[in-house]
């Protein structure tokens, strides 16, 4: 072969080897390409997922919070959060906004940090407003949470357009701060939820005990009605026509003896057994437990001119707004007597609130008088034996409320000595009860007596012939023993 056969051959190979590396280099180029723009929605995306998860939770969190404040003030609202910050508008924030009186509480937490130091936190804000107050005056709550998750890969945003169109990343500035421009110190996916918190009250279920709870007379009804709603009640009381299935029962303990009694409703324990459960019609389970509110006296000072002791017939008036506060050191109608707690002339709402530091007893036609649109909570710390005319309560069952003040504890938290509550009283009783370390006994006669309301204690006994009616819109009402969410969307600007 000649040289300048030779010199041909390599100067056309040259070339060729040179198309061939930069095809290579080429594809290389756009399969890097198209592996980083992937991998950058990949991560993008799970930035996107892990932002709402960091927001979801800082609900549960501030939700948490609030329960703490019920069952631990000490320590609710402590680690953590803050009462005088500035808002992510910029505007300042303080425990009172003097405008609306509003209290916030904020927090910023570092929930968790993931792989290639991809890290995740929430902002939180819990808003008491004034227009979340009930006309009962409980206090609804806003909680806000903005979960942030740092976005890997740089400030190019990959995926389809239409997916970037709902998924917005902060790439280079918070787009929430439209009215100036905010740098971020690295990309984030941010997602916003906005959530409205409802408090819930003690009188959840219809009969509720700590330990055990016995019904003794196959002839017993529980069920349950609606006071709030027309198709499930007449003129708000109940009517059998219009019964509802949510007369439920449950223990903290591990027995109900139902006694063939016809529960419409569930009937649940804590890892116990519902014997006589023949006529039952809701479900019946074992995996029933409830927090349980602690019943403690209230500091108050007595209105100006009030008795302290009760043994005769007495008027005491309710009033409108702040209720009127009474303190008895004991309460024993015979006879004829009453205590007659006085309302408005025209039935608008008046409130009272009594604190017995002993026992309380009517006998014979002893009687505890509401007027019309009088609400009263009695706080007792002695025994209560309701018996001749019991309790006249023309209202609805949330108009009276017993509360059973609690007793020493064992450290089980067993009660020393359970305290003793008994209505046994003429025609019925219309009410609620919630004494945790006090034994409930509702004591029927010789006819069905009507008994309208709620009943918790350490232990609940039902003897005689008797019928309880749960009016649900007790649910909403009592002292406040947890909170739940009503409202929760996600803030997509």
């Amino acid at each position: 072969m000649t040289a300048s056969l030779r010199s041909n051959r390599a100067g056309s190979a040259l070339p060729l080897a040179l198309i061939t590396t930069s095809t290579l280099i080429a594809l290389g180029a756009v399969t890097l390409m198209f592996l980083q723009n992937r991998y950058r929605q990949v991560h993008q995306t799970a930035s996107w997922q892990e932002a709402l998860l960091s927001s979801e939770a800082g609900i549960d969190i501030a939700v948490n919070e609030l329960r703490k404040n019920l069952y631990d003030p000490t320590h609710a609202w402590q680690q953590g959060w803050s009462h005088n910050v500035t808002g992510t508008d910029g505007t300042p924030i303080g425990e009172f906004n003097t405008a609306d009186g509003t209290v916030y509480y904020s927090s910023e937490v570092l929930l968790h940090q993931g792989e290639g130091g991809q890290r995740s936190r929430v902002k939180i804000t819990a808003e008491a407003h004034s227009f979340l107050i009930t006309s009962r005056g409980d206090q609804w709550y806003r909680i806000r949470s903005t979960g942030i998750a740092e976005v890997p890969g740089g400030v190019v945003a990959a995926g389809d357009k239409r997916d970037l169109n709902l998924r917005r990343f902060d790439l280079k500035a918070d787009h929430r701060r439209p009215d100036a421009y905010v740098p971020v110190a690295s990309p984030q996916a941010t997602r916003v939820i906005e959530a409205i918190v409802k408090p819930v009250g003690v009188f959840r279920l219809a009969l509720f005990s700590m330990s055990k709870m016995n019904m003794t007379d196959q002839n017993v009804v529980v069920d349950s009605y609606d006071s709030r709603d027309p198709n499930k009640s007449t003129n708000g009381w109940y009517d059998a026509a219009k019964r509802q299935n949510n007369g439920d029962i449950a223990t903290n303990g591990t027995l109900v003896s139902a006694g063939n009694a016809h529960i419409y409703g569930d009937a649940s324990t804590n890892g116990g057994t519902v014997l006589s459960s023949t006529n039952i019609t809701g479900e019946i389970r074992n995996d029933f437990y409830q927090e349980v509110f602690a019943v403690t006296r209230p500091s108050v000072t007595p209105d100006a001119g009030t008795p302290t002791t009760i043994t005769g017939s007495t008027d005491i008036a309710a009033k409108a707004g702040s209720p009127s506060q009474f303190i008895f050191d004991t309460v024993n109608l015979t006879g004829s007597s009453s205590l007659h707690i006085v309302g408005a002339a025209d039935h608008s709402t008046t409130y009272a609130q009594i604190i017995v530091n002993g026992d309380m007893k009517t006998v014979g036609n002893g009687a505890i008088v509401l007027d019309p649109g009088v609400h009263v909570r009695f706080f007792v710390a002695g025994d209560v034996d309701m018996g001749g005319n019991g309790f006249d309560n023309p209202n609805y069952p949330l108009n009276l409320q017993l509360y059973g003040i609690d007793r020493p504890a064992n450290p089980d938290g067993s009660p020393v000595t359970p305290g003793s509550i008994k209505i046994a009283g003429n025609g019925g009783f219309t009410g609620t009860v919630y004494a945790p370390s006090y034994d409930v006994n509702m004591v029927g006669g010789g006819n069905a007596d009507s008994i309208y309301g709620s009943f918790a204690g350490w232990s609940v006994t039902m003897t005689g012939v008797q019928a309880v009616h749960y009016d649900e819109a007790l649910g909403d009402g009592g002292l406040i023993s947890d909170y739940k969410v009503v409202s929760w969307f996600e803030d997509a600007r």
